[in-house]
């Protein structure tokens, strides 16, 4: 297996690219500096459409900042443009509207990533799922505007049993009304590839990373919150995604993990050794199913995306490079030297900006 370079070049453009992203096999979308986009055709070097967001009109809660790190989130024609550790974004759908604002408050925004997510409902409708505040998320009817989730509450099913019932063991010294808010912060976001459920890379006061699952009907139709918890919780920033519709990725580092247990729970790993861990999925929890060792890789602070075509996983970061791994363990590929900023599943397509400098790379 190698990398096969698709595309070099240098835009034709005043300003330099902010962000970008692959929309299909032909075209990237790409944020300019001085918050115009469009849609460029890198086989053909030609623009096919343009947009343009008002990053420079002040709203009462601040503005959207095209120079500040942003993510850019395709569906079809739709491109959603968020800053990723600020308040502020905007949804580009043709025909229907140019640049629809979204805001989140800004409690910990700084250091938690702007949570989004594109999905189609069973009738092929779009749909997105996005934060308005650090522990609520809501899910809009992109055609029509509907906020499906407005009346929805942030309490989650069954507080008020279970606040009666841990305080049958605990004094209640605080005398806080309750049942008490939604006590997490949303992270990123990913759909499973039939869109029946959302997994959040998310965060609870610790500071811990937690990792949530949520039904996407059951989450529209239920008043209350209910999360499917992945049973993992540490300090480490991880990589997570999607295997197929009932199975989730899970970058670990066993040897780092175990250092807050007790020494009879230790399976003392090595330092060098760690995980690709698989866990299934439904409404009533998550199951380990499977764990995929890899050795002297750091592959924990990464990205990573599951390809079904190629059987395996791709994981990338601007300090590991590119890694291939297979269901089994195997390395395919280990590349130091190129750095990517995206794979797509879709199209199988890798991308790299810098300036006005475009790559565009495959695995062969």
């Amino acid at each position: 297996m190698k990398i096969i370079s698709v595309y070099n070049n240098t835009i034709h453009s005043d300003e330099d690219i902010a962000a970008a992203c692959i929309a299909n096999n032909t075209d990237l979308v790409f944020l300019l500096k001085n918050g115009a986009g469009g849609r460029f055709d890198y086989k053909n070097e030609c623009w096919l459409s343009s947009f343009t967001f008002p990053c420079h009109s002040h709203y009462n809660n601040g503005r959207f900042n095209p120079n500040e790190t942003s993510s850019i989130y395709t569906l079809d024609e739709i491109i959603v443009v968020v800053n990723d550790y600020k308040t502020h974004g905007f949804i580009h759908y043709p025909g229907h509207y140019n640049a629809l604002q979204l805001y989140r408050e800004d409690y910990h925004a700084d250091i938690t990533t702007y949570p989004i997510a594109l999905f189609k409902d069973p009738q092929g409708i779009p749909h997105i799922i996005y934060s308005q505040a650090w522990n609520h998320v809501q899910i809009m009817n992109l055609q029509t505007r509907q906020i499906l989730t407005a009346a929805k509450s942030l309490i989650t099913e069954g507080a008020e049993e279970n606040h009666l019932e841990f305080y049958k063991t605990h004094e209640d010294s605080n005398k806080l009304p309750w049942p008490r808010p939604y006590d997490y912060f949303y992270g990123g976001l990913s759909v499973s590839p039939d869109g029946k459920y959302f997994l959040s890379n998310g965060w609870v006061w610790g500071s811990f990373g937690c990792y949530n699952i949520y039904n996407v009907e059951e989450f529209i139709q239920n008043n209350r919150i209910r999360e499917i918890h992945l049973p993992i919780m540490d300090h480490s920033d991880r990589a997570m995604c999607w295997v197929d519709n009932n199975t989730i990725a899970v970058t670990c580092h066993p040897y780092t993990e175990e250092l807050d247990k007790d020494e009879d729970e230790k399976q003392e790993y090595a330092a060098d050794h760690y995980e690709i861990q698989l866990f299934a999925v439904a409404d009533n929890g998550v199951q380990l199913k499977k764990r995929i060792a890899v050795k002297d890789i750091n592959i924990v602070p990464t990205e990573m995306r599951y390809d079904p075509k190629l059987e395996a996983f791709i994981i990338y970061g601007p300090e590991l490079g590119i890694v291939v791994i297979s269901m089994s363990g195997e390395v395919l590929l280990h590349d130091t030297n190129i750095k990517i900023d995206s794979y797509d599943v879709g199209t199988g397509l890798m991308l790299k900006t810098n300036g006005k400098e475009v790559a565009v790379y495959q695995l062969g």
